[in-house]
């Protein structure tokens, strides 16, 4: 797992917003260096998950759907990243051929969940507004 490009310019493209004023998303793949071919994508998956406000027809443009004060990176990767996993092992229902038979995860799985709460609780620990300072 890797933090892909479609989140990083995601973050890229929520910090564009930082400031309140709406911006078009010509202005917001310049102010970003965004090419704009993700960008409509990237927006679409922002605006329904409640980060991004997108405002269409003459006049309109991208705001921030909620404020930096809340957002995290761990929020903007998950609106980006449908699954976010170390392992594919840590899915909800996944079936691993190594589990013993009483429904115990093997000793790896174990591990990898721990990573994977650790490295899910650093991307929450400091809003977008710390960030972006």
């Amino acid at each position: 797992m890797m933090i892909t490009r479609e989140s990083d310019y995601a973050v890229r493209m929520i910090r564009a917003l930082k400031d309140g004023e709406q911006l078009t998303i010509g202005q917001i793949c310049q102010k970003e260096q965004v090419p704009r071919q993700f960008a409509y994508k990237i927006l679409k998956k922002l605006e329904k998950a409640g980060l991004v406000l997108i405002r269409r027809g003459a006049g309109g443009g991208c705001n921030l759907g909620q404020s930096l004060d809340v957002l995290t990176l761990l929020d903007v990767i998950r609106a980006t990243d449908e699954e976010f996993f170390l392992n594919p092992c840590l899915r909800e229902g996944y079936r691993c051929e190594y589990a013993d038979g009483s429904g115990h995860n093997c000793t790896v799985h174990c591990e990898l969940a721990r990573v994977q709460a650790i490295l899910e609780r650093e991307l929450k620990h400091r809003t977008l507004a710390e960030l972006f300072c």
